[in-house]
């Protein structure tokens, strides 16, 4: 499915990478079908359009303890510092360097709970996502990552509600279903969002159109 509201390319916009963790892919404890495959494709899409962005993020589930039986609804996930938390490295390969050098700033979620929007989490230096996105001017966000229909929705959510112009990057984003998929892109596109492929992300700069 592709839907484009009138979303655009005007103003900063910033990408979104959320959740591309191994535990999240191929041999995880809550592996999502394809998500290595969404890792090395996101990586190859970051080497190529980094320059579009003034600000890439990645979020990551950092789990300390959560408080809100998060490792009931869910197995033991993403423990912070352990290796499941660390970013898949099929993000690396794709981008042809490490893919730390192309972003930004690294996000943390869900340390004293289950929160599931990247913007509940923090940088380093305890700031915000939505913080982070104000300091940089982004007027609109590309969101890709894993899972679609949990965390990815979830900050796509978030930043409609922030007021942002918001696409999902479907063919960089895995659900945990072909069902979860087409229920999160339809809901996702009624609420404002563009639902669309990275190939058409900048379609109209490459035309001239822009």
């Amino acid at each position: 499915m592709t839907s484009s509201p009138s979303t655009g390319n005007a103003g900063p916009r910033a990408l979104i990478i959320v959740d591309v963790q191994n535990d999240f892919t191929e041999g995880g404890a809550l592996e999502v079908a394809g998500g290595d495959e969404a890792a090395y494709r996101i990586g190859l899409y970051l080497g190529q359009a980094r320059r579009h962005y003034a600000l890439v993020v990645t979020t990551q589930d950092w789990h300390i303890e959560p408080k809100d039986n998060h490792f009931i609804e869910y197995p033991a996930h993403c423990v912070a510092g352990s290796p499941g938390a660390a970013l898949d490295p099929e993000l690396s390969r794709g981008a042809g360097r490490q893919v730390t050098d192309l972003v930004d700033s690294q996000v943390h979620k869900g340390q004293y709970s289950g929160d599931l929007s990247g913007f509940s989490g923090v940088d380093e230096s305890g700031h915000r996502l939505g913080d982070l996105l104000s300091h940089h001017r982004v007027q609109g966000v590309d969101v890709c990552g894993l899972a679609e229909d949990i965390c990815v929705a979830a900050t796509v959510r978030d930043a409609l509600a922030a007021g942002l112009s918001a696409r999902l990057l479907t063919d960089l984003s895995r659900a945990t279903s072909a069902r979860a998929a087409e229920a999160t892109e339809l809901e996702l596109a009624s609420g404002g969002a563009a639902v669309i492929e990275s190939s058409a992300a900048w379609a109209r700069e490459k035309t001239g159109t822009l």
